[in-house]
């Protein structure tokens, strides 16, 4: 199976003078967590929920600030031609769960993990999935999962 078999087409994006505030209503209005950043008419970026966590709200960013102090520079892509498995290969590389989509080195869409596992297919995908979600490489193997140790603290109610 292809990336194009599982894409999807229309790409919601964002303008580089966008402000955050105009950021996050279109990922609540689109219901989505990744929006490609537009400079005039060339992508130069992503942002997604998470960085808006990370980078924005964990740094007390104003809703009117513009969002190009947190947006990821950095583009993933991959050709429409390529594998599915060539696809989660990457996301698990870059520790990530979307990828814009290009055909003759245009973007034509974005393939999100939800995609991949919206079909039922013979790929190896929980070996994929516990590289992307999971530091230091940890992989799921025989249904047992060695996941880091978090501290809690307590509290009273």
């Amino acid at each position: 199976m292809k990336t194009n078999d599982l894409m999807s087409q229309n790409i919601i994006y964002a303008n580089a003078e966008n402000t955050l505030d105009e950021v996050c209503s279109l990922m609540r209005t689109y219901d989505i967590g990744f929006l490609p950043i537009k400079d005039k008419d060339d992508y130069i970026g992503v942002i997604t929920d998470r960085d808006i966590v990370i980078r924005a709200i964990s740094n007390n960013l104003e809703y009117d600030s513009s969002i190009d102090k947190i947006i990821t520079n950095e583009i993933i892509s991959i050709d429409s031609d390529s594998d599915i498995e060539e696809a989660l290969q990457i996301m698990s590389e870059y520790q990530i769960r979307r990828l814009l989509v290009t055909h003759k080195h245009k973007y034509i869409g974005i393939l999100s993990l939800s995609d991949i596992l919206s079909v039922n297919h013979n790929f190896n995908v929980l070996n994929y999935i516990s590289k992307i979600f999971m530091p230091d490489d940890k992989t799921i193997t025989n249904n047992n999962i060695d996941l880091p140790q978090a501290e809690i603290d307590e509290f009273e109610l």
